[in-house]
């Protein structure tokens, strides 16, 4: 039995769907009720990382964990110290009461022990809590993800797609390297196996490593539209993230991710090929989703 925590997130419905296809037997924890398009035969667990109501039921005959749970924005009592440190430091102690033998948690680059940028450093900790829970394991740190239901990409395809001026905050030469979601499935799959990457923590990105301004610049092409990008400096964003947290349900930018566009999100180029065998997929080849 694999217990995949998140399963019904962005990222969570492609790894369930995978292993489904594989004939794995499958539960999902489910913290409400976004579970409908799962597939014929997976479990529904209710629990919620949280508070660590459910988790010990839903460990229960469970020999492999994938842990996604994880917020990219803070909201009342979600806070990324709450949802991604502690919860994951409740997901870990039920794991280790049912003995399970794999857990694969997906981090992200940059976690470090650094609070000043609350959501590594929740990321951090969150590892710290893998890595010392005993389990056998393997952390898997992506750069930003993209696909069909992103948050990243389709920010800046709305950006583009509406306005002819578009805002870019700060020099726009923060680097990323994004992976195409079904290539980070892949990965995530490869490392349930017991013996593959144990006990190691793999940062990954797709095939090129992008700056902020090149990004919009391939979002442009693909949308077909002719756009001026105008930096605004981070002393004008951050009262206007501030402003846009309070009264927007989903903010297009927040405070806490323009802090991060100090650090380049990045690892080896050929990190993928070279820990899983797989050539990932460039942004370009794969943005058909932002057109529709």
């Amino acid at each position: 039995m694999i217990l995949v925590t998140g399963g019904s997130g962005f990222i969570g419905r492609r790894v369930v769907s995978r292993l489904a296809d594989g004939g794995s037997n499958l539960r999902v924890l489910a913290r409400g009720q976004r579970h409908a398009d799962l597939p014929e035969g997976v479990e529904v667990a209710r629990g919620d990382v949280v508070s660590g109501e459910g988790l010990p039921e839903a460990m229960a005959g469970v020999e492999k964990v994938v842990h996604l749970v994880a917020i990219i924005r803070e909201s009342g009592g979600q806070t990324f110290e709450a949802n991604i440190w502690h919860g994951t430091e409740k997901v870990v102690e039920a794991a280790k009461a049912a003995e399970v033998k794999k857990l694969v948690y997906v981090s992200a680059i940059g976690a470090q022990d650094n609070p000043t940028y609350r959501y590594l450093h929740a990321k951090w900790q969150a590892e710290r809590a893998v890595k010392l829970s005993g389990l056998p394991y393997t952390i898997l740190r992506p750069s930003i993800v993209f696909g069909e239901g992103d948050e990243f990409i389709n920010a800046l395809a709305g950006l583009v797609r509406y306005n002819p001026v578009v805002p870019v905050a700060g020099d726009g030469k923060a680097r990323f390297q994004p992976i195409w979601v079904e290539d980070l499935v892949t990965c995530i799959v490869a490392c349930l196996d017991e013996d593959a990457h144990a006990g190691q923590t793999l940062e990954i990105g797709g095939p090129e490593q992008l700056t902020y301004d090149e990004l919009l610049d391939v979002v442009k092409e693909a949308l077909g539209r002719s756009r001026i990008k105008v930096h605004v400096p981070l002393a004008v964003m951050r009262p206007l993230a501030q402003v846009m947290e309070w009264v927007l349900p989903k903010p297009p930018v927040t405070g806490e991710q323009l802090k991060m566009l100090a650090l380049d999100n990045i690892a080896e180029t050929d990190s993928v090929m070279r820990q899983f065998g797989v050539q990932p997929r460039r942004l370009a080849d794969s943005l058909d989703y932002i057109k529709r």
